[in-house]
C-alpha cells in the first residue's frame, strides 16, 4: 500500500518560515518541476522540484506557486495555478487533481486555473517590491513579459528556503523513517539472494522489486551494486558484472517515499562468510562506524568532523598494514595519506534530495538528518567497502534510523547461512 500524503500543516508550517525571511512587499514566483523529455514523445518518470514540494506538497506539472505574504489583500497572499483536465487530456492519461483536492493537500485556499495567471499577475505585480524566482524568465512561456519584472529587485529563492530544509519537522522525520524501513526491507530480501553467480543487474531488481511491493515511489538514487573491483568506483551504477565466489558486494541503494529518501550502504561477502583478511578490513570500518556516530551531536563542524574521522582511519590504516608512521611526515601541502584509501566525505545532509542543500558553515543542529559513511578502498586488494546509515541529531545524542539495518559481521554472516 502507498504512504498516505504528508500532512498539510508541514507545508503551511513552512510558507510560515519563508514569509518570515522574505523583504518586505516581496513576492516569490515558484515553477512547478518540469516533465523531462526522454527521446521522442517519451518522458521520464515525473519528480517534482524539491523546494516546489516543500512549500506546497503537489507534485503536479504546469503548476504555478504565487506567495506574496504581506499582500493587504489575503485572497492574494498565496495561489496555486494549476492546469484544467480536457476530456482528451483525461482520456490520455487520467483525471488529475482538481482544486478541491490542492487545497486539501497544500493548505492553500486560493487555487486557480493557469488561464488566469496573466491576469492576476498584472494587479499583483504593481505592488512588488521585489521578486525572488530561481527559473530563467526568458522563456517562451515564461514571466518576463510582464514588464514590471525587469523593474524590480531580482533575487533567488533556493537561499532562503534550503537554509530551513536543513533542519526537518517531524513529519519530514516520519517520512524518512517510512523510507529507511521499506530500505531495511529490502536489505533482508536481497540478502537471500547473494549467492556466487549472481549478476549485480538481478540484485538490482531484487531491491526495486521490494521498495515497489512495500510502497516505494522506487529509488532515491541510482542504486550502486558493486562487486569486487566494481566497488573501487565510487559512483559505479553500471551494475553489469557477475559476482563471483570470495568477493565483496558493495551495495548502496535507498527507497524514497512521498519523495524523502533513504540512503544506505552495506557491504557484504558473496559467498556468506568473510575471508579473514576481509573480516579484518570490514571490522576496521565497522570501528570507525560507531566512533563517527558518536561525534554526530549538536555544535559539530562538518568540515571537521571530516578531518578527525581522517584521523582515526590513519591509526587503522597502519594496523592493517598500509602505510608505517613515517608514512604519515607529510609536507605541507600535501594530503596526508589516508586519503589515498578515503577518498570522500563521511557526511552529507538527507530530505528530499538524497543529497539535501547543506551550509558547511552551519554546525549539526537538533532536527538535522545526516549520513554517517566510512569507507576504505583498496586497490591493491580490490576491495571497496563502505557502511553507512542515517543519523538524526538530537540534544540527546545521535540517533541511527537504521540501527535495525544488519552491519556487524557476526549478524552478516549468520543472515546469509540461516537454513531456510
Amino acid at each position: 500500500m502507498r504512504p498516505d500524503p504528508v500532512p498539510s500543516p508541514l507545508f503551511i508550517r513552512n510558507r510560515s518560515k519563508l514569509a518570515k525571511a522574505m523583504a518586505p512587499g516581496s513576492v516569490a514566483l515558484i515553477p512547478s518541476g518540469d516533465a523531462k523529455i526522454r527521446s521522442g514523445d517519451q518522458f521520464y518518470p515525473y519528480r517534482q522540484h524539491s523546494n516546489f514540494f516543500y512549500l506546497t506538497g503537489i507534485n503536479q506539472e504546469e503548476t504555478l506557486f504565487v506567495f506574496f505574504p504581506d499582500h493587504p489583500d489575503p485572497d492574494l497572499r498565496e495561489m496555486l495555478f494549476i492546469r484544467k483536465a480536457t476530456p482528451k487530456s483525461e482520456l490520455w492519461t487520467g483525471p488529475m487533481p482538481g482544486p478541491e483536492e490542492v487545497q486539501r493537500l497544500s493548505g492553500i485556499a486560493q487555487v486557480r486555473w493557469l488561464e488566469e495567471k496573466e491576469a492576476v499577475l498584472q494587479v499583483l505585480l504593481r505592488d512588488v517590491t521585489r521578486v525572488y524566482c530561481d527559473q530563467d524568465l526568458a522563456g517562451p512561456d515564461s514571466l518576463a513579459r510582464f514588464r514590471k519584472l525587469a523593474e524590480v529587485d531580482r533575487m533567488p529563492l533556493a537561499p532562503l528556503v534550503e537554509r530551513f530544509r536543513m533542519v526537518k519537522e517531524p513529519e519530514e522525520i516520519e517520512e524518512i523513517r517510512k523510507a529507511v524501513s521499506i530500505t531495511r526491507s529490502a536489505f533482508y530480501e536481497v540478502l537471500e539472494k547473494v549467492t556466487p553467480g549472481v549478476w549485480e543487474y538481478q540484485l538490482e531488481a531484487e531491491i526495486i522489486g521490494s521498495f515497489i511491493r512495500n510502497g516505494a515511489a522506487g529509488h532515491a538514487y541510482d542504486p550502486i551494486i558493486a562487486s569486487g573491483k566494481n566497488a573501487l568506483i565510487l559512483h559505479y551504477v553500471k551494475n553489469s558484472s557477475q559476482c563471483t565466489d570470495g568477493a565483496l558486494l558493495l551495495m548502496d541503494f535507498g527507497a524514497e517515499v512521498n519523495n524523502y529518501a533513504a540512503d544506505c550502504s552495506r557491504t557484504i561477502p558473496v559467498n556468506g562468510r568473510f575471508s579473514r583478511r576481509q573480516r579484518e578490513v570490514y571490522e576496521a570500518v565497522c570501528r570507525i562506524f560507531h566512533q563517527a556516530r558518536g561525534m554526530m551531536v549538536p555544535g559539530t563542524m562538518l568540515a571537521e568532523f571530516h578531518q578527525q574521522v581522517g584521523a582515526l582511519w590513519e591509526e587503522e590504516h597502519m594496523a592493517l598494514g598500509l602505510y608505517t608512521r613515517e608514512d604519515t611526515k607529510v609536507k605541507s601541502g600535501q594530503d596526508p595519506p589516508w586519503k589515498d584509501y578515503y577518498m570522500h566525505g563521511t557526511s552529507h545532509s538527507l530530505g528530499l534530495d538524497v543529497h539535501d542543500p547543506f551550509d558547511r558553515s552551519r554546525p549539526f543542529e537538533p532536527g538535522m538528518i545526516l549520513t554517517c559513511e566510512p569507507a576504505i578502498y583498496i586497490p591493491e586488494e580490490q576491495t571497496g567497502i563502505r557502511l553507512e546509515s542515517n543519523i538524526l541529531i538530537t540534544g540527546e545524542g545521535p540517533v541511527d534510523l537504521m540501527e535495525d539495518i544488519p552491519l556487524e559481521a557476526e549478524e552478516i554472516e549468520a543472515l546469509m547461512n540461516r537454513k531456510n
